[in-house]
């Protein structure tokens, strides 16, 4: 990556991480009382390589589905407790939820934080005795750049032929079931996201956050995207990827990425529910925050989507 690309992606990381922390003000609450959190369990030596879990109180000695949260952010920003109040309503329906933080761009480049989100679910798994973790139940879910996370992990779950060429590793990968995915304002193929012809090219920000990602200008980006190298850098879909819940708002420009996303889903037959958001909260990946009733509506509605798979 050239020092000037390098200085504007720690600007634009400057930039987020500061609106960001603004909103964890806004909308941060103590953790209920009826749950447990533990906070910045490490699973590497990176300030970033942690997991914060909730677990419901009185179900510490009973088997419990497994719900993994992946933040967004652009691929270079993201503060992970910002997520706490979404994620802990899944841990009062009675699931273990763990939430990742991940090194990102610039300081580290794909495949970096894919191996991140990989190497995480491999200490959570590893935990799986100690927290009465049924892994034949998990749910991944994550919102905008984890929505790209979140089905990296469901494609190398199900084939992980190429990243293992690639020198990746998971492997927790064949321990684990993933049951469904939750995506909310999801963006998923570079490819489409750094062609201009395509509507999702107009998302503010997403230039300097491909490149970001990936330490290349966008000429050279797009070049290499098409090479074989370039294989790995979107999550493929293939029979045996999960079925997917997917959330989307009409002011978003990257809403684009989920109606190509059904596209991708409907080739392979795989099951997918769409929840469209219309009011007031129609911004990108809102709904992640539970302040706005579409945002509960939308938790409810892929709960629901969700427990169809789970197997009790």
């Amino acid at each position: 990556m050239n020092k000037k690309l390098y200085l504007r992606s720690l600007a634009a990381q400057g930039w987020y991480n500061f609106t960001e922390g603004l909103v964890y003000m806004l909308v941060t609450r103590p953790t209920p009382e009826n749950l447990i959190y533990e906070r910045k369990l490490k699973y590497g030596t990176d300030h970033l390589q942690y997991i914060n879990t909730y677990c419901k109180k009185g179900t510490e000695n009973q088997k419990k589905p497994l719900f993994i949260y992946i933040h967004g952010g652009g691929w270079l920003s993201g503060i992970t407790e910002m997520r706490n109040r979404y994620i802990a309503q899944w841990a009062e329906k009675g699931y273990f939820t763990a939430s990742v933080s991940y090194s990102y761009a610039p300081q580290k480049t794909f495949p970096e934080p894919v191996q991140d989100c990989f190497s995480a679910i491999d200490f959570i798994a590893e935990k799986a005795d100690q927290w009465n973790l049924d892994l034949s139940n998990v749910i991944l879910a994550g919102e905008s750049a984890g929505g790209y996370f979140i089905s990296h992990v469901a494609s190398a779950a199900a084939d992980f032929t190429l990243y293992g060429e690639k020198g990746l590793t998971f492997e927790s990968r064949d321990k684990i079931k993933i049951r469904a995915l939750v995506s909310l304002s999801g963006g998923y193929n570079f490819t489409r996201l750094t062609d201009e012809t395509k509507a999702q090219s107009t998302f503010p920000d997403v230039k300097i956050m491909c490149k970001s990602f990936f330490g290349m200008e966008l000429s050279q980006l797009k070049e290499w995207l098409n090479s074989e190298d370039g294989k790995l850098a979107s999550p493929k879909i293939t029979e045996g990827f999960p079925p997917m819940y997917m959330a989307w708002a009409t002011r978003d420009k990257l809403k684009y990425e989920t109606f190509d996303m059904v596209n991708d889903l409907r080739e392979y037959n795989i099951p997918y529910r769409l929840f469209k958001v219309d009011d007031i909260s129609a911004q990108h990946a809102w709904t992640v925050v539970p302040i706005f009733k579409k945002s509960r509506e939308c938790f409810e509605d892929a709960f629901s989507f969700c427990e169809k798979y789970i197997t009790r």
